[in-house]
């Protein structure tokens, strides 16, 4: 197993203990809305959040990289 397979089990792990360890109900008020959800669902939430927003982040860079390199090669070529 690769090194990032593995320090990704580890976080995992580590987060599924947080979880499991508060799951309390938490009041959470946002704008307008409020509403009484526990700490693994938040916490839960905001880990996928992160993971799908750093993707995103990911490819939207992985194209422009593209791009740019297509534009080098037809100006050079």
């Amino acid at each position: 197993m690769s090194a990032r397979v593995i320090t990704l089990i580890i976080l995992v792990a580590i987060i599924l203990i947080y979880v499991l360890y508060n799951t309390q109900p938490v009041e959470v008020k946002f704008l307008f809305w409020e509403a009484k959800i526990s700490k693994a669902l938040i916490t839960l939430g905001s880990f996928l959040a992160g993971i799908i927003l750093g993707l995103v982040v990911a490819k939207i860079d992985q194209f422009r990289k593209g791009r740019q390199k297509r534009t080098v090669q037809k100006i050079g070529g």
